[in-house]
């Protein structure tokens, strides 16, 4: 990867170990290193971009976008490798590892903070205070989330799933239990 700051955060390190990839950067000024891509890019402005394209929508740029590299990119030979980009890539398919179909592979991609849970099986996370799924009163927790749509966190302990916590009810919770009646979580 490039050296941005983005290419060098906490969350895509995070995201690397999770998903066993090497985290490589190229050396700090060696253009060579990327040039595969710069030139995808230049080729993308050159052919694509200057179309007559609709950008009514995000949906139908991407579906252009989309047919343009599988009818056109992909069906010409490149002039560096001397074959097509689509037949290049297949020779690496050995090679290359696909997640297994799994209900939690988007939580792969998550900010991952460290919290303590407190006494009372509550954590805090961006100034909400949040119930643990589990009984985790006094350990050290891993919460993960989306960044910029914070609506799903999920606990793991010692680098496993416990569950989605959920935002503290202060009014269902305002009160002990009456005696005889347990309380639902």
């Amino acid at each position: 990867m490039d050296n941005g700051s983005i290419y060098a955060s906490k969350e895509i390190t995070q995201i690397c170990t999770r998903l066993g990839t090497l985290l490589c950067h190229t050396p700090v000024r060696d253009g060579a290193a990327k040039g595969k891509v710069e030139r995808f890019f230049r080729t993308v402005r050159m052919s694509f971009l200057t179309k007559n394209l609709d950008l009514s929508s995000i949906v139908t740029l991407n579906r252009d976008f989309n047919h343009w590299v599988e009818e056109e990119y992909n069906s010409r030979e490149h002039s560096a490798v001397h074959m097509r980009p689509i037949d290049r890539f297949g020779l690496d398919l050995s090679r290359i590892r696909f997640l297994p179909p799994n209900q939690v592979n988007e939580e792969l991609f998550f900010v991952e903070e460290e919290r303590t849970v407190l006494a009372d099986n509550t954590f805090s996370l961006k100034s909400v205070r949040f119930e643990a799924p589990r009984d985790l009163r006094s350990r050290k927790i891993q919460v993960r989330f989306e960044r910029k749509h914070f609506g799903r966190v999920v606990v793991y302990y010692k680098n496993e799933r416990m569950g989605d916590a959920h935002p503290v009810d202060f009014l269902a919770n305002d009160r002990m239990p009456a005696p005889g009646k347990e309380r639902l979580s």
